[in-house]
């Protein structure tokens, strides 16, 4: 029987990893600065017509261009944090990816808790150093 596990992915900083990911965030707060000049475009051509349209359309359309905006500058901001957190990071530190699913074979007579315990993945410029609790 399979079952469905997390698997966290972490890296050991070195000066490739870095340049690799402020390239990478470099290009998704550019990817997020477009949608804030897309959404900014949208709430002025929308702004033309304005006067033509029902005062409740037009709040609604408004909170709608408001919230899209707000929550793309979050994404932004969070996207510069980390980008500023990876600039920082010294060599030989632990650079934390995220967690991918996996998926753990069962047979009976296994240890239940110890087969669904945190597996890690260790990189070292993408290639697999260690791997724990396959």
């Amino acid at each position: 029987m399979l079952i469905k596990r997390q698997v966290l992915i972490k890296s050991i900083v070195t000066e490739a990893l870095k340049k690799d990911l402020i390239e990478k965030f470099n290009k998704l707060i550019d990817l997020s600065e477009k949608r804030l000049n897309e959404i900014n475009s949208e709430e002025k051509k929308f702004l033309l017509t304005a006067p033509s349209l029902e005062p409740n359309y037009l709040q609604a359309i408004r909170g709608r261009l408001k919230e899209q905006k707000e929550e793309e500058e979050r994404i932004r901001e969070s996207l510069i944090r980390e980008r500023e957190n990876i600039k920082n990071l010294k060599e030989g530190e632990i650079y934390l990816h995220g967690y991918v699913d996996s998926f753990v074979d069962f047979k009976e007579g296994d240890d239940f808790f110890k087969k669904l315990e945190k597996a890690e993945i260790t990189l070292k410029d993408g290639k697999i150093i260690e791997i724990k609790n396959e």
